[in-house]
């Protein structure tokens, strides 16, 4: 989904607002190890240019945080 979105947004067909709604999504979820293991072998089933971006947020070394809130409120339930 999300290189398909990459493309349309590339070519002028998505808007650059929508798009980094979906580049946020994809950078929260490569951030995890598990992720990236993924990615290092199923990479090559995408464009180059996809590629390019997804390395290119890997190499940022984001921590990952995506559940980090749902992980604070059930913690916040239990004391």
């Amino acid at each position: 989904l999300s290189e398909g979105l990459y493309l349309f947004y590339l070519d002028g067909a998505l808007s650059s607002e929508l798009w980094k709604t979906f580049e946020q999504t994809t950078a929260d979820l490569i951030a995890y190890p598990g992720a990236q293991a993924w990615w290092a072998t199923r990479k090559h089933w995408h464009t180059a240019r996809f590629r390019a971006l997804v390395d290119r947020i890997i190499a940022e070394r984001r921590k990952p945080t995506l559940y980090e809130r749902y992980a604070d409120r059930a913690y916040e339930r239990k004391t």
